[in-house]
């Protein structure tokens, strides 16, 4: 008996959200977007199958139904099928539906934890956050939008920091970040020189104003090579005073409207085109409109968007933005995000922390399951949930799915 039948790659997604359907050829970064008529939705749902091996038989009525043909086509050409005819049934093709695998999951941990085994989680863990202190030109509320300094007095202590690294180092721990006003930090040179012995890169994130404020002190200082600065800005500076810098930095720069974006545009046109420049937007509870004109996902950029195929497990799996951090804020109280209530504080062991979070926090693993992206196509080629959500009181910060 011979019969026809339509394939789909095994580097291609297929997403079925109401009456749309969404084929996402990951190898290509091509897509394409239908409607689902009764006789569409059958054949996706038996390509849906496991035990079909991504294939579907095809009846001679089915391959001259002009609907069903024109789907077909419409896939072949972004290279997501391919369609074979007259073969033997015993000798259909057989293709492996991308289905998402994870072998280290919160019951894989809670097991080794029972059994005693505990080192193997720390391998999750690859950056750090301190705030070690405050800073006048800081703010009590940006910092859970993105790496600001606070505006307080509180000062974390030294001792702990270093030991906190100490009892964190493992290979995977790549990043440690330092957030505040580090030339008011008591004996700051020392505590730079304490940090670097863990070889570790460090970013040192310091307002503009504190740098500007401290740069003759800042040019006497021999900094370690794995040590970089990220100047954060709010508002204009003075270009002028950065231009003798032989010390290596970055420049994050905050805007609140589209007059800030031209403001730092036409300041940064002077710097050399290799200067990593950062434009960040930050929620101040007046400038909705401007989220919602510049900020917001409009349904273009998904239909452009380019993601391998782990891109998107990985995206069906953990928070991009969250997993494998932990921050420590002045009072001691360490989070797996700012938002969400502490895993405890310094004084516990890194240990204790990630395996709370994995198995009882929700920073890590927040992933686009709540409406109304769960109930969207694009669920899995949207980005996590970002701070950005939990700022504006939204799930979700798009113009596709309200």
């Amino acid at each position: 008996m011979k019969k026809h039948w339509f394939t789909l790659h095994g580097d291609t997604f297929l997403w079925l959200k109401g009456n749309t359907g969404l084929v996402y050829n990951a190898d290509k970064h091509a897509q394409y977007i239908f409607p689902l008529s009764d006789k569409i939705t059958n054949l996706c749902q038996q390509l849906l199958k496991t035990e079909n091996l991504y294939t579907v038989g095809l009846t001679i009525e089915e391959i001259n139904d002009n609907d069903i043909i024109k789907w077909i086509n419409s896939l072949i050409s972004i290279h997501a099928g391919y369609l074979t005819m007259n073969i033997e049934f015993d000798k259909r093709p057989v293709s492996l539906k991308p289905i998402l695998k994870v072998q280290d999951n919160k019951n894989y941990y809670r097991t080794e934890h029972q059994r005693g085994f505990k080192g193997k989680i720390l391998q999750n863990l690859h950056e750090l956050t301190f705030y070690i202190n405050g800073s006048e030109h800081g703010n009590y509320t940006y910092f859970k939008q993105h790496l600001f300094p606070l505006k307080n007095s509180q000062v974390l202590d030294s001792a702990k920091i270093q030991s906190f690294i100490k009892n964190s180092k493992y290979p995977f721990l790549s990043n440690i970040n330092i957030v505040g006003n580090l030339f008011f930090y008591p004996d700051f040179e020392k505590f730079i020189n304490d940090i670097s012995d863990f070889s570790i890169p460090c970013k040192i994130h310091v307002m503009m104003q504190d740098w500007l404020d401290h740069i003759l002190q800042i040019n006497k200082i021999e900094w370690p090579d794995h040590f970089e600065f990220n100047l954060l800005a709010d508002s204009g500076f003075d270009v002028l005073r950065l231009k003798d810098l032989s010390l290596p930095f970055s420049i994050t720069a905050f805007i609140f409207s589209e007059e800030d974006y031209m403001q730092f545009e036409n300041i940064f046109e002077s710097f050399p085109s290799d200067l990593q420049v950062r434009i960040i937007p930050l929620f101040n509870k007046r400038n909705l409109h401007f989220f919602e004109s510049h900020v917001y996902i409009e349904k273009d950029e998904m239909d452009s968007i380019k993601l391998s195929k782990n891109e998107i497990f990985i995206r069906q799996t953990f928070n991009t933005g969250d997993f494998g951090k932990l921050t420590v804020m002045p009072d001691e109280n360490v989070y797996a995000n700012v938002n969400d209530a502490p895993l405890g504080t310094i004084n516990d062991s890194p240990y204790s922390l990630v395996y709370k979070e994995f198995t009882e926090g929700k920073a890590w693993f927040k992933i686009r399951e709540q409406a109304p992206c769960k109930n969207c196509i694009y669920q899995w080629l949207c980005p996590s949930p970002s701070n950005y959500e939990t700022a504006l009181g939204r799930p979700n910060l798009c113009h596709i799915k309200q």
